[in-house]
């Protein structure tokens, strides 16, 4: 209860002296913006970028800095060795938490908001007695082991609805293993997620390898319930009653998207999504009716940064971001790599004001907070 206590304060002090910064942004500030760059590939298109904007004449330069990985990059902003790096929403709550950094602006990929995605329970419309409050011996599909799809969301969904306790050991698998009756979770058995070997075996009973039987509960498509596809086939298979994916994976194998035998006769009626107030939903509720909306990636900043360099995003963003020809912010064509900087689907950047968990979400974030047993510093 403590740490919850120390977790809110901070969060509420980054929350307030953030907005405050940033209706108070100081003009002339350094007009270097360094940026935290983790591949070639990243390095390449931010001296690109780098110098397309001097030939450009936008105001302000950009500089390059090479962190080892993503913690070392929220290491160097936080010492002011770096300014800047784009970064995931796990990552983002972290240099928030451990770190006290803050975001300055996040990608919308549709538009109008800075929603990545949905995570949805799925379950057969066949089964009439599901509930999402009620799953305790039920069983489960999911795309992989600690992915945010498939373990982050649901499972803290679970263990902040008082369904799943860990207790004072942390052990998250053994405990999800002794709610369920019996589920695929692909590479809980990996040694890595159990160098031990004790996670329990019944987080495998529902995986089914490949069409030689080998490979079960594998951490690769050779597992065929893993992945997205693979948790639905998981419930389409009736293995399961539940599975864990992302919105649009339903959607993305019917209607011959998926010519596999399984999902040739697939039809959106025969699913429906489970809500997580007990009731159930047509597959277009998604967005009334889900686990946690996932945020697009956001850029890490200092407090003190967040409007100098979210004003200088804009600078960028406002010659580069719907480039149809020359040097484009959102497209990673030619740097043999995808989603360089910024994802290549990205729409445009938004300018974040509040704290960083109010880019994250509340269901996001607590979905993560119910994680704070195994340490994100």
């Amino acid at each position: 209860m403590a740490l919850l206590g120390r977790t809110a304060a901070l969060l509420l002090f980054l929350l307030f002296s953030s907005h405050l910064l940033c209706v108070h942004c100081v003009s002339h500030q350094k007009a270097t913006v360094s940026w935290c760059v983790i591949s070639d590939a990243e390095e390449q298109k931010c001296t690109d970028l780098a110098g397309n904007a001097t030939a450009r004449n936008v105001r302000g330069n950009l500089r390059c800095v090479r962190g080892l990985d993503t913690r070392d990059c929220m290491e160097k902003i936080k010492n002011g060795s770096a300014d800047a790096a784009s970064m995931f929403a796990d990552d983002i709550y972290a240099a928030g938490l451990c770190h006290g950094l803050e975001v300055s602006a996040g990608e919308s990929l549709n538009g109008v908001d800075g929603v990545s995605y949905y995570v949805v329970a799925l379950a057969r419309r066949s089964s009439s007695d599901l509930s999402l409050l009620e799953m305790h011996e039920r069983s489960s599909c999911h795309p992989g082991m600690r992915t945010t799809v498939g373990w982050t969301v649901p499972i803290g969904y679970l263990v902040n609805t008082s369904q799943i306790g860990v207790g004072e050991q942390c052990n998250f698998p053994r405990s999800v293993g002794n709610f369920f009756g019996y589920s695929c979770v692909p590479g809980v058995k990996d040694p890595q997620h159990d160098p031990r070997g004790n996670n329990p075996k019944n987080l495998c009973e529902a995986c089914i390898g490949d069409e030689n039987d080998r490979h079960i509960c594998a951490s690769n498509p050779q597992e065929r319930h893993y992945g997205e596809a693979g948790a639905l086939r998981c419930v389409a298979e009736n293995l399961g009653d539940v599975a864990f994916v992302k919105h649009t994976t339903v959607f993305d194998n019917l209607d011959g998207r998926n010519q596999e035998s399984w999902a040739l006769d697939l039809e959106a009626e025969d699913m429906k999504l489970l809500c997580p107030d007990g009731t159930e939903a047509e597959l277009e509720e998604y967005t009334r009716c889900h686990l946690a909306a996932v945020p697009a990636d956001g850029v890490v900043v200092r407090v003190e940064d967040k409007c100098r360099v979210w004003k200088y995003l804009e600078r960028l963003q406002n010659v580069f971001g719907n480039a149809t020809e020359g040097f484009s912010l959102f497209s990673s064509a030619g740097y043999a790599d995808s989603n360089v900087l910024f994802s290549d689907s990205a729409h445009h950047l938004l300018r974040v004001l509040g704290g960083f968990t109010s880019w994250l979400g509340h269901s996001y974030t607590s979905a993560l907070q119910a994680f704070e047993c195994e340490g994100f510093c």
